[in-house]
């Protein structure tokens, strides 16, 4: 429980049900194996167990427990430890931490028969307000038959390190799953990497054009720009899309032009682990390569699509080439002309997604040069010989030193460590054939993960004074600095080999 009376917590995915555990017991998730081995056992849901650094870990199906039907293969086990007991469970996604407060929890009462109790609250997940159900530790390790292993089998772990899987930034892609509806009434779910989306539109009915097809669905206007509208059930080789629009579209753009992808329904952003991406079955055609893999999600089995692919495909950088200015004004009216057909749009630029954070004021930086994001630890391990009295944070891999970035880079200290976050940051050895090193810097928060629609091209001079400045959001967006963190990290290890750093 944090000092507010609030409670931190992961949320996991257990079919299509979010549940929640306290993340001070959630170990580490571990990808599915190829198989359980039996345990000589008859209890519910135990579905049998794994080794786990030459330990058994016994594996618990939550969702057998409580009656209901896996029509699914689950995507990974998160081991659960308390009080000296280890479990592993069973789960279909990992979303991210949150802290819930006390108030928000709604308690479940007992049942008249005296049933065992697993879920001791309820809760509504902050953002989207989903209901979701708080797992009692206690009574997961206490269900009758269930086996547990002693915790300190284990060895090292924490729950930084479920935290690291849970909102690591950059080791496993986002992708945003979206429903498509045929016209045969089959549901078909598409992952796209959130990386690939340029926006979303969330009401879309094309116009018709002269470009219409089977596989173009007309033209739409998305700012001062006319551009094609795709049916992606067509590229896939399966019967159209249902006709009942308007549907919602997704942007995506090549070097040559925007693309809108219609579907109908946006149900989630998942980070699935690398052991849920599944080779897809083989393909003729643009279908061959514009599957990427098939993915054990949350919602079901997902097509996640090769968006690199899929626009190099030669009739799609076709119509990609033909956006045009949507048409504004009258005659005489003096706003811009209507290209004809063909007539091609410059392209914007397209710059690398920033990860916008708050460190006595707003800042971003490269989301590629964040390696996790992880809470500050309640007790962090003195740093020996550092220059920082956070401490460091000790993973089963590496001992991390902790840096307050706002305090490095001159602006003030952060009010409070405890409800800070850690963004980790890794250092290129200096020896080639070394390890890299990791700092973890820490901020008052996350505010978002943005694509930026401008950044200053700065000289080598201006550059060496200080970090460019970029707009997120809109052209009317606000001007941040965009950090260049393994400078910093750079100059928390090795000062010599670091150049200076400035934020305006």
């Amino acid at each position: 429980m944090n000092t507010d009376g609030s409670v931190r917590v992961g949320l996991l995915r257990i079919e299509d049900a979010l549940v929640a555990l306290p993340v001070d017991v959630l170990r580490e998730v571990v990808p599915l194996p190829d198989h359980f081995d039996a345990l000589p056992t008859a209890a519910a849901g135990l579905v049998g167990a794994l080794l786990l650094r030459n330990s058994v870990l016994p594996v618990l199906d939550i969702g057998t427990v409580t009656g209901r039907t896996r029509h699914r293969e689950a995507m990974g086990v998160v081991v659960l430890v308390h009080e000296g007991g280890a479990l592993g469970l069973l789960v279909d996604g990992v979303h991210d931490v949150v802290d819930l407060e006390a108030g928000a929890l709604q308690p479940v009462v007992e049942t008249p028969d005296g049933a065992p109790r697993l879920f001791s609250a309820t809760f509504a997940r902050p953002g989207t307000q989903e209901i979701g159900s708080l797992l009692d530790p206690a009574a997961v390790l206490g269900f009758p038959g269930v086996l547990a292993m002693a915790a300190s089998h284990l060895g090292d772990g924490g729950s930084t390190e479920f935290a690291a899987a849970a909102t690591s930034a950059s080791l496993d892609p986002a992708y945003l799953v979206v429903r498509c509806r045929s016209a045969d009434g089959t549901s078909v779910l598409l992952g796209v990497d959130v990386a690939d989306v340029q926006t979303t539109l969330p009401a879309l009915a094309p116009a018709p054009s002269q470009l219409s097809s089977d596989l173009c669905l007309g033209v739409t206007d998305y700012g001062d720009v006319r551009l094609p509208v795709v049916d992606p059930l067509r590229l896939l080789g399966l019967p159209p899309v249902a006709a009942t629009g308007p549907w919602q579209a997704l942007l995506v753009r090549s070097d040559r032009g925007l693309l809108a992808l219609v579907f109908d329904e946006a149900l989630d952003i998942v980070r699935p682990a690398p052991a849920a991406l599944l080779p897809p079955p083989p393909g003729t055609g643009r279908a061959r390569d514009a599957v990427r893999a098939v993915a054990r999600m949350p919602h079901g089995h997902t097509f996640v699509l090769d968006v690199a692919a899929l626009l190099a495909d030669d009739e799609i950088s076709a119509l990609t080439a033909l956006n045009t200015a949507a048409r504004t004004g009258g005659p005489g009216s003096g706003g811009p002309r209507t290209r004809v057909l063909g007539d091609a749009l410059p392209v914007a630029p397209q710059y690398d997604p920033v990860v916008v954070f708050r460190a006595r004021g707003t800042l971003t930086a490269p989301l590629a040069q964040v390696d996790g994001v992880v809470p500050f630890p309640t007790d962090p391990t003195p740093w020996i010989g550092g220059r920082s009295g956070l401490g460091s944070l000790v993973t089963r891999h590496d001992v991390v030193p902790l840096v307050d970035l706002a305090d490095h880079l001159g602006r003030g200290r952060v009010a409070d460590p405890l409800d800070a976050v850690v963004l980790l940051v890794r250092v290129p050895a200096e020896d080639p054939d070394a390890a890299p090193q990791r700092v973890g810097l820490v901020v008052e928060g996350l505010s978002d993960i943005e694509r930026p629609v401008w950044r200053e091209d700065l000289d080598e001079a201006a550059a060496e004074e200080r970090s460019p400045l970029v707009r997120v959001g809109s052209e009317q967006g606000p001007l941040l600095p965009c950090v260049d963190l393994t400078v910093v990290a750079l100059s928390v290890v090795s000062p010599r080999r670091a150049p200076r750093i400035t934020v305006p």
